[in-house]
């Protein structure tokens, strides 16, 4: 392992400072009581070794190719503009670290939670999901300031929103109570699990992409039959208006079918040119007029509409074909995405 990427991250409060100053062994972030203290994004770095028994050591000497860098973030708020500039700067940082990083490099990012806190906010959620999405990178969620070994109900409804996200709980500094002073913990077991369990939890963001991934496919055709469905209907609709008027009407049928092959393209995404399909539909007309049917009043209105929705059926069950097997098409690159993410889960799991 050549460099460990830590983006910290959480409200203001979240103890984000103090779990950085834990881990420097100096006080190197300023800290505050649930005030913002961090007025803007920092990196602090130092050298660091895991031993063999698991257990891990900070060294200055440059002979030690590992480096800890852990990326400071300002708190998050609610509708506030600096939210928007601090996630705009963290999704440059992990960009970068992810155009930088080897084979062998951790990026991560830790969510800091204040034990104290009422509630786990839907924003931090939703915010979680996209960036773990979006980048493929791992979470952990720290809950900070841990005066208990019991898991109480924050942890819980955390459990439960994100339950592919690992917790683990910390006290980054000893605390003085009136009984007493209770030790800090969990600062070293949250490094070593971060590298000794990152595999693990990047199979899991993979697993859980590739499974959304999946499952969107599938939702996007069926969005896709529908929106075409309901085309093919509005034009089988015009085509037994038309049909009111028997053999006369062959021609504008056969136009309608035209359209509906461009309006079903443009339905599923693909932009088609002036011209497009006439070859597809030269011998409906032919079709038509070998109809007997459409000479006899009432039921040439009746068999225009059948004849449009077989039509239209036909394409879309073409066209789906087409979709599954395209490189052109957005749900293909999606396959493709599949693919790739199936290899990379395929080379951590050796790990």
């Amino acid at each position: 392992m050549k460099n460990v990427n830590i983006v910290i991250m959480g409200k203001t409060g979240a103890g984000k400072s103090t779990l950085v100053n834990a881990i420097m062994l100096d006080d190197v972030a300023p800290t505050g009581n649930g005030q913002p203290v961090t007025m803007k994004n920092q990196v602090y770095s130092r050298k660091m070794l895991l031993t063999p028994d698991g257990k891990l050591k900070f060294l200055l000497f440059r002979r030690i190719h590992r480096k800890l860098n852990l990326y400071d973030t300002v708190g998050l708020e609610l509708d506030s503009s600096i939210t928007q500039k601090t996630l705009k700067e963290i999704r440059g940082y992990i960009e970068k670290a992810q155009r930088e990083k080897t084979d062998k490099d951790i990026n991560l990012v830790w969510f800091c939670v204040n034990s104290n806190s009422h509630r786990f906010e839907t924003y931090e959620v939703e915010l979680i999901k996209t960036l773990a999405n979006d980048y493929e990178i791992p979470f952990v969620i720290v809950i900070t300031q841990c005066f208990s070994d019991e898991k109480g109900d924050l942890e819980k409804q955390i459990e439960r929103d994100l339950p592919e996200i690992s917790t683990m709980r910390v006290l980054a500094r000893d605390y003085k109570t009136l009984a007493g002073i209770l030790e800090s913990f969990g600062v070293d077991a949250l490094l070593r699990y971060t590298v000794i369990a990152y595999d693990k939890l990047k199979v899991r963001i993979l697993e859980s992409k590739l499974e959304n991934l999946l499952h969107w496919r599938e939702a996007r055709i069926t969005e896709i039959k529908d929106s075409a469905n309901r085309c093919i209907q509005k034009h089988a609709q015009s085509a037994q208006k038309i049909g009111r008027i028997p053999v006369a009407s062959i021609p504008f049928v056969h136009g309608i079918c035209i359209k509906m092959l461009y309006d079903l393209n443009e339905t599923v995404g693909i932009h088609t040119t002036k011209g497009f399909g006439e070859d597809i539909f030269a011998n409906v007309i032919k079709g038509l007029i070998a109809t007997p049917l459409m000479a006899i009043p009432l039921l040439s209105t009746l068999v225009a509409r059948g004849y449009v929705e077989g039509v239209g059926k036909a394409y879309l069950d073409a066209l789906i074909a087409v979709i599954e097997k395209s490189t052109d098409l957005e749900l293909k690159n999606i396959e493709l995405m599949s693919v790739r993410i199936k290899g990379e889960l395929s080379r951590k799991r050796k790990n």
